[in-house]
């Protein structure tokens, strides 16, 4: 049984960072406080594996990779080789910026919790750290309620922003993280959010909306995704496109149908949705269609329900995945990939 290393955005853990999930390797249990659970907590839970977690709301790929290599590097130094990695990629157009304490003094920047996430996965400095801007594009003055935070993530939205540079940015630590792993045979798996390399991004399921029969119809049967040429985004940019060819996709996990050939998490949980015609109750795709504390491992809703959420617009389509499919997929797909 190995020590399974693991990281991404909330996808894989809407905590904050915490030093006894990623130095001791501690999973606490999905409670009412803070009760969303994902893989982590489903290896944990149905293997007994040590899972050190790095996964935080708002990573990009970029602190996700460092944090699993600080984290590799320190355990393989104390004598531990039995170890695996699973990387979790959120969008590819995310980006962070580290800001050491005396850059934030001098910014005036240090006192923005809500809008900047500062990923201190060292927990050497509480107040160094990687702050997550997420995707800088289009910045509004709401952004955040500090002047100087809104001024910086402006700037860079404004004069320097590019996708093709975020891609690449990604790509490099995606290759960094292969290598590392390589190196030190650690086994290792890498899944993505979404189908983030071919056009359009956007939308991802093909929904009928003309009404909620037709609604429903569309989402819980036909399960049909948008048709993308593959890798159509990755081609369109040289400097992308050879980062790409460098990468071992066979270290890769996608979700691949007719119409799509590198799914992700999103696209799996939306095709294997459990429901089944004639069914008169579903089970919640997503934590965002679930009322209250998420606390239960089957969530399970009425269709009516559903079917009056998308009459008035505020059925959610595309969220973060219940506990009850990240279960799922732990058990179908996971215990594949050679990691546990």
């Amino acid at each position: 049984m190995k020590d399974v290393i693991c990281a991404g955005c909330s996808f894989t853990s809407f905590r904050l960072l915490e030093a006894e999930r990623v130095l001791d390797g501690i999973t606490p249990p999905i409670d009412g406080i803070s009760p969303l659970g994902s893989y982590p907590e489903a290896i944990h839970r149905n293997f007994g594996n040590r899972v050190y977690n790095s996964g935080m709301a708002g990573n990009n790929i970029a602190t996700s990779v460092l944090s699993i290599i600080s984290t590799a590097n320190r355990l393989l130094k104390e004598g531990n080789t039995n170890l695996s990695v699973i990387l979790q990629c959120t969008e590819f157009t995310r980006q962070s910026f580290y800001f050491p304490s005396n850059f934030q003094i001098r910014k005036n920047i240090g006192i923005d919790t809500s809008n900047v996430r500062n990923n201190n996965y060292l927990f050497t400095d509480d107040n160094s750290g990687h702050f997550q801007f997420g995707t800088i594009s289009n910045v509004s003055d709401g952004f955040s309620d500090y002047k100087e935070i809104v001024n910086i993530a402006k700037t860079f939205s404004d004069n320097i922003y590019s996708i093709e540079y975020c891609y690449i940015n990604s790509l490099v630590h995606i290759l960094l993280l292969q290598n590392f792993c390589k190196a030190n045979n650690i086994p290792y798996k890498i899944f993505c959010k979404t189908e983030s390399f071919s056009i359009p991004f956007y939308p991802i399921f093909k929904l009928d909306e003309r009404d909620e029969e037709t609604y429903f119809k569309s989402y819980f049967l036909d399960k049909k995704m948008v048709i993308k040429k593959p890798l159509t985004f990755i081609q369109s940019d040289s400097y992308v496109n050879d980062l790409f060819k460098m990468l071992d996709l066979n270290g890769f996990w996608f979700y691949e149908d007719v119409d799509i050939k590198y799914g992700g998490i999103t696209e799996w949980v939306y095709a294997r949705n459990q429901y089944k015609e004639g069914d008169s109750e579903y089970i919640a795709l997503f934590v965002e269609d679930i009322e209250g504390n998420p606390i239960n491992e089957k969530d399970v809703f009425s269709i009516e329900r559903a079917k009056a959420k998308m009459k008035d617009g505020t059925f959610c389509t595309n969220g973060h995945p219940s506990y009850y499919y990240w279960d799922l997929f732990t058990k179908n797909e996971i215990t594949k990939w050679g990691v546990l």
